[in-house]
Formats: structure tokens, C-alpha cells, sequence
């Protein structure tokens, strides 16, 4: 119980242009919301359109609904790194199929000169596993413990993810966060 009472988790989210960053897709909008004590902190949360210094697919714009019009003025992944590494090295983040999100980072930290991030992390979609035999979507563990679909926005996305790994957590017993993370050092590109 002492890791799951002192520790910060962090859901985090991302919105990208496509599903490959080794093909040029970048990170359109990331979220990040704390978890302590069982708790989500809203007030405490991050979200910010990014600015990916390349085009909006329209089929992405059509998915997100965030256009290129919307982040021509937003900041770049440079301006908002120190903000993502400053919640990254105070908590363990939580995400749903974490790879994904993981390896855009890196590639966002290796685009921008800088390290990857060494990441502690808990994978939701790991968990669903454990709990029901297989990996299971975010969409499927929405309607399973009765929230709103994702909604491919980075925030709602992210609240949700915490909603989901409170009701997992609670399922399986919070002694038992400790089996579930896992540590990221940056993909070999």
C-alpha cells in the first residue's frame, strides 16, 4: 500500500499525425493528468496543441478534429519538452498501449537534440490482460466500466485512461501496481 499511497501517477495521452514516427508523423497534442491517492487531479493537468512543423493529414483532421489552422500558433514539442520531462521524472505514468505514445517521445527528443526519456511506466492496456485474459481496447474498457468512449483528444483521452486504471487498480488491488511497471529508456532507432 505505501507505493500506491506516496506515489504520483500520471496518465498521459498524445493526438498524432499518423501512426508511424519513423515515417515523419509527429505529436499534434499531448495531456498529462496526475493520479495521487487515488485521485484524479484535474487541476493539476497539462494539455497543449503542438505545433508538429509538418502537415495535418485530412483524414487525421477528420479523426482529431484539430487542424493545421489550430496549431500553426501553438507551441513546438522543443517549447513544451521541459514541461512533459518535468512530469515524467515526478510520477509513473500511465498509458494505454504506452509503446505508442513511448515512441513518439522519443522520436520527438531525438528531432529536438536531446535524450529520450527514461520513463517509469504502467500500461492499462497490460493490465487488461491480467484482468481479462487478453489485451483489450481503451474503447472496449470504456464501455466495461461504463464511460464515455475516447474521443481522440488528448485531455478527455488521458482523464479517461485515469478512470480506467483507478477501476483496474481497484479490481486487482493497489498492492499490486508494483507487477505493472515497467521502465523506458528510449527506443533503438
Amino acid at each position: 500500500m505505501i507505493l500506491w499511497e506516496n506515489t504520483i501517477f500520471c496518465a498521459m495521452d498524445t493526438e498524432t499525425t499518423g501512426v508511424d514516427p519513423m515515417n515523419g508523423d509527429r505529436i499534434i497534442e499531448i495531456a498529462m493528468v496526475p493520479i495521487y491517492r487515488g485521485k484524479v487531479l484535474l487541476r493539476w493537468s497539462f494539455q497543449s496543441l503542438v505545433n508538429p512543423i509538418v502537415r495535418i493529414p485530412a483524414l487525421t483532421e477528420k479523426v482529431h478534429g484539430i487542424s493545421n489552422s489550430q496549431i500553426s500558433d501553438a507551441p513546438t514539442m522543443e517549447e513544451i519538452f521541459p514541461t512533459i520531462a518535468g512530469y515524467v521524472r515526478k510520477s509513473i505514468l500511465v498509458l494505454h498501449h504506452g509503446d505508442f505514445d513511448l515512441s513518439f517521445l522519443d522520436m520527438e527528443a531525438k528531432e529536438i537534440g536531446t535524450f529520450p526519456l527514461s520513463i517509469s511506466y504502467v500500461d492499462t492496456s497490460e493490465i487488461s490482460k491480467t484482468l481479462f485474459g487478453e489485451t483489450k481496447s481503451l474503447t472496449w474498457l470504456a464501455h466495461r466500466y461504463g464511460f464515455d468512449e475516447p474521443n481522440h483528444r488528448a485531455l478527455d483521452d488521458a482523464v479517461l485512461t485515469c478512470k480506467v486504471f483507478l477501476k483496474m487498480m481497484r479490481s486487482l488491488g493497489h498492492d499490486r501496481v508494483k507487477e505493472f511497471i515497467r521502465v523506458w529508456r528510449g527506443r533503438d532507432w
